[in-house]
């Protein structure tokens, strides 16, 4: 039996599935995941907090915010 691999996962998806993997395929066990000193633990949830706060800000600020006069 083969398993098939996606033509291109990104790294945020591959670590997720290693967490995965490394909790036995339980998501329950990634979130409550222990291992503080494991270098994938806080991107295990795939997200990456590094990039908290940069997005699509426009989208999510109220339409009087954004139409202020300075």
């Amino acid at each position: 039996m083969t398993v098939e691999q996606p033509a291109h996962i990104t790294p945020i998806k591959a670590i997720r599935k290693k967490c995965l993997d490394c909790s036995c395929g339980q998501a329950a066990q990634v979130r409550g995941c222990q291992v503080k000193d494991c270098p994938l633990f806080a991107f295990r949830l795939g997200r990456n907090p590094n990039r908290r706060g940069i997005g699509n800000r426009a989208a999510s600020a109220p339409q009087s915010t954004l139409m202020k006069k300075q």
